[in-house]
């Protein structure tokens, strides 16, 4: 009787438990840190025939000093470990002999392997396709999607990520770097970064906030006060401009290094302000300047540089536009285009909610390059694709990728802990003291930001 009692009181614990769960995560969705880095597992060891594929894998370690091998296999996600020697028939997928010093990393192939748990055989897979010099691919976590422009192809949740020698997590892929992809029909099983990305702080650039930096013809973007860039590897112009004020500097971007780039030499001048008189048709549409809803009807005041201004109207397009406003006074008309539907866009369901880093805790997040704050802190949700950022004194700076959907509810995101070591930090000039941005920011100015 006794036991039947502590049955049942066990039975009414963990419902109510699970009750809970239900209740907090209908609140907020929470993504854990599991879920954007794979937990390592140790290989296994595998015997065959011999004449037979034992397996189709990835390859994913190549150890000359001990003879082994590592496989990922393609149908189960299981990694394996082969030992090879010098009699070990390598060839490509078109029968060429192949030195395993040549092979590649994250190539697809099959594997044949002896009673004895040796690889007899590895030949590249003739069913495997690959493509080359990819970049600015779209992942959904949800439905482990990838698209490489109008494609769209399926990954598993142990398809192979590989930056060098390193095994990534798929969301750790940003839209500048470079890749191969390989896979087999419309699944995708390995992916290689052949040119990575580094970090570009700007400094010195108070008189610049507003304009927009260009890094060769790579990337525009906005200045913002104590912007992070993640930006291609290799040599660049990095040009700056806010109204009549301008300069140019060259850069290098290394590999997971942060490269910082001084403008203080450039001045304000006193602020300029010209009168812009907007002739919109059509009439009643809402118009608003970088930002913030303004009213037209007589000439709007607006400061020398440039400004983005945006019209939203029933039954047309969203109109959007950058302008520069360099004179006392100038007349700006605008026509926006009939779209023939009842609305301009689909409806935002994520207006309202927020996006909350719960960790790493102390790390210093920015989205799309512009400064969020300190971990923990949240921004305005929007949807699209954004790149998390993650620095922090003493360890490696880090970029991830999400993809937020366009549907109601707050996002919760817990990334993993900081990796210590910190990287090197190199400089274009001599740096002028700055100071030290603030650690958290009130939820009033948090909430003006949209990403």
């Amino acid at each position: 009787m006794k036991r039947i009692i502590a049955v049942c009181m066990l039975m009414v614990l963990i419902v109510s438990q699970t009750a809970c769960t239900f209740s907090r995560n209908n609140d907020r969705a929470v993504i854990p840190g599991s879920s954007i880095t794979p937990a390592p597992g140790a290989a296994k060891e595998i015997k065959g025939d011999g004449e037979n594929p034992t397996l189709t894998g990835v390859l994913t370690l190549r150890d000359a000093d001990t003879g082994r091998m590592r496989f990922v296999d393609i149908k189960t996600g299981t990694e394996y470990e082969v030992p090879y020697t010098g009699s070990t028939d390598i060839q490509d997928a078109y029968g060429k002999i192949k030195a395993a010093s040549t092979m590649d990393m994250g190539g697809i192939y099959d594997v044949y392997v002896d009673k004895k748990g040796k690889a007899v055989k590895i030949h590249g897979n003739s069913d495997a396709w690959v493509r080359y010099d990819v970049s600015g691919i779209t992942v959904d976590e949800n439905s482990r999607k990838l698209s490489i422009g109008a494609s769209n192809m399926i990954y598993e949740s142990y398809t192979v990520v590989l930056s060098g020698e390193e095994r990534i997590s798929i969301a750790q892929l940003v839209d500048q770097d470079k890749l191969v992809i390989r896979g087999v029909g419309e699944k995708v099983y390995s992916v290689n970064v052949t040119a990575g990305h580094g970090y570009l702080k700007l400094t010195g650039v108070d008189a610049l906030v507003g304009g927009y930096v260009s890094i060769g013809n790579k990337q525009l973007l906005g200045i913002t006060k104590d912007m992070l860039v993640t930006a291609p590897v290799g040599t660049y112009t990095v040009n700056v401009r806010n109204g009549n004020l301008s300069a140019s500097k060259t850069v290098t971007i290394v590999k997971d290094e942060t490269t910082s780039v001084d403008f203080s030499e450039v001045q304000s001048d006193p602020v300029k302000m010209g009168a812009v008189n907007f002739s919109v048709t059509p009439k009643g549409a809402v118009m608003s300047i970088d930002g913030v809803e303004v009213d037209y009807s007589s000439p709007v005041s607006l400061s020398y540089g440039t400004h983005r201004i945006k019209l939203v109207a029933n039954n047309y397009q969203e109109y959007s536009e950058i302008i520069n406003v360099n004179s006392a006074y100038v007349t700006k008309v605008i026509d926006m285009t009939s779209s023939g539907t009842s609305t301009s866009t689909a409806a935002d369901n994520t207006s309202g909610y927020k996006v909350s880093i719960t960790a790493p805790k102390g790390a210093v997040l920015y989205v799309n390059s512009e400064y969020i704050g300190t971990v923990p802190c949240s921004f305005d949700k929007s949807s699209g694709k954004k790149t998390i950022t993650l620095s922090q004194n003493g360890y490696n700076t880090v970029s991830y990728t999400i993809s937020i959907a366009n549907t109601a509810g707050d996002l919760t995101y817990a990334f993993p802990e900081m990796i210590s070591g910190g990287t090197q930090e190199t400089t274009t000039q001599v740096q002028v003291p700055t100071v030290t941005p603030a650690t958290t920011k009130s939820s009033t100015k948090q909430s003006t930001k949209r990403r």
